[in-house]
């Protein structure tokens, strides 16, 4: 048997797309670091669909951000992917290995090697030096997958935008901050007629809202507002036949009267 820790959905539909065999692991959700609590909820709900959809079973919540208080106050202020990472990553495999061991598990891995924003090679270390101390095996590799492969497996799954903790969520929101000044100062630099269209970041703008014909100018002017999707009410002949407009940093979804 073998026991995975899961860190999140997403990653745990590429970890068993990957690694078929790990499907019929006893899963683990095991991520006291994951703040606020609603988003500890918001995750494990979306792990508990993927579980559905496998027909595995999903086991009960159980939230314990004591577990990571004294990691998150001795390295609050350390960058993402520092040291407070390599102590959580830690934290989350000596626990899962414990729990293996425990119930007479021959091994242990976790769906954290899917991760695109983790190193697989400081999981790795990590897994095999807890593994070696308490004389189990972890299972490794590289579980990522292209997450254009995975699309229609994880449509309408809740996906994360930070990694889990209070600080990730602290400089993730910093990141957002100074992207968003930055854009804002690029719009009303480039298309200081065009201001008002910044109500539609993140949001839903018709084509026929945006007085631009030229479809660089277009393509500009949506790397800068970057919109959720951009409806082509006016059936716009430059966007025939696309399903997303890419701005060389942004893609943005083009959605059309028929897909309504």
């Amino acid at each position: 048997m073998n026991v995975l820790h899961v860190c999140c959905a997403p990653d745990l539909v590429s970890t068993v797309f990957k690694m078929e065999e790990l499907r019929d692991s006893k899963f683990f959700f095991y991520n006291p670091n994951i703040f606020p609590e609603e988003e500890f909820f918001r995750r494990y709900k979306a792990f508990k669909e993927v579980c559905e959809s496998l027909s595995v079973v999903c086991p009960e919540p159980s939230y314990h951000p004591e577990d990571f208080s004294k990691i998150l106050d001795s390295y609050v202020d350390e960058k993402e992917g520092g040291i407070r990472c390599s102590k959580c990553i830690e934290l989350r495999l000596k626990k899962t290995a414990e729990m293996a061991k425990s119930i007479g598990a021959e091994s242990f891995s976790t769906t954290l090697l899917a991760s695109p924003r983790k190193s697989v090679k400081l999981i790795t270390l990590i897994g095999d030096k807890i593994a070696n101390d308490l004389s189990i095996e972890f299972i490794s590799g590289n579980f990522r997958v292209d997450r254009g492969k995975l699309n229609t497996l994880i449509r309408g799954i809740y996906k994360q935008d930070y990694c889990g903790c209070q600080a990730s969520l602290s400089e993730k929101e910093k990141e957002r901050e100074i992207r968003d000044a930055r854009d804002r100062e690029r719009l009303e630099r480039d298309f200081g007629d065009l201001v008002d269209l910044w109500r539609f970041r993140g949001e839903v703008v018709l084509r026929s809202e945006i007085p631009v014909n030229d479809i660089s100018e277009l393509k500009k002017l949506i790397g800068i507002i970057k919109p959720a999707t951009l409806f082509d009410d006016l059936e716009d002949a430059e966007l025939k036949n696309k399903r997303w407009l890419k701005t060389g940093t942004y893609n943005c979804r083009i959605l059309k009267e028929k897909d309504q």
